[in-house]
């Protein structure tokens, strides 16, 4: 659902308002910038946004200050390796392979032409890899649990790991290629639950349970090491 992000001049340039269709006014820290992102239903007020934030100024900076300690544990990639599902892969550089090229999982190593100091190139391997390996577990788990969906995206998305639309079409992020495979398995069941509930709600928590047991340590992880990663 597409909000409208209201006139940057009426509020202070850390705080971005945006007006949705929704029942209450939330906030979110932009890990990026630690810009405050409220969203808000479209007959709240300036007065009233204004006095949730002002309410909400601790949470608000115990979130940022959260960030800034996440952001000093941040994710090291050594020269000549890439993030491969949760695990450090050594990439070993041959002009005529393919760009997927090959991964030896045993070994932790990936044959392949990508330059892993190229920032364009390793965005294209990301893709590459989301493209073979999202859409057969996505299939299976649809399977699985009685879920159906109409199509599947992968994009490189900022902040969102991914989306269902009213239609059932699902978006998921490339980036999730560099999470632990269980971390991979909860955001697929998490979309796929969307087709079912589309919602945030009890129910809704309780079905991704019943196919994800253990999407509280994957949850964990996303709002940790997830947040600091970057391909």
């Amino acid at each position: 659902m597409q909000g409208i992000v209201i006139c940057m001049e009426l509020f202070p340039p850390e705080i971005e308002i945006i007006r949705k269709r929704v029942k209450r006014m939330s906030l979110r820290i932009r890990t990026e910038d630690e810009c405050v992102i409220c969203t808000i239903p479209w007959y709240v007020s300036k007065t009233e946004t204004l006095e949730f934030i002002n309410k909400n100024r601790p949470w608000i900076e115990k979130q940022k200050q959260k960030i800034r300690q996440l952001r000093s544990m941040q994710v090291h990639r050594e020269y000549g390796t890439l993030l491969y599902m949760g695990e450090s892969y050594r990439v070993v550089t041959v002009e005529n392979a393919t760009m997927p090229g090959i991964i030896n999982h045993d070994e932790r190593i990936i044959i392949s032409s990508v330059n892993t100091e190229d920032s364009s190139q390793r965005k294209e391997w990301y893709t590459m890899q989301a493209h073979e390996i999202l859409p057969p577990i996505i299939t299976e788990q649809a399977k699985l649990h009685g879920f159906a969906y109409k199509k599947i995206s992968i994009k490189h998305q900022k902040s969102k790991w991914g989306s269902c639309s009213v239609d059932g079409s699902l978006n998921f992020n490339a980036k999730m290629m560099l999470t632990p495979e269980h971390v991979i398995h909860y955001l697929i069941i998490h979309e796929l639950a969307h087709t079912r509930e589309f919602h945030h709600g009890e129910k809704f928590w309780k079905l991704v349970e019943a196919c994800c047991p253990n999407y509280l340590e994957a949850e964990k992880y996303l709002r940790t090491t997830g947040r600091i990663l970057e391909i």
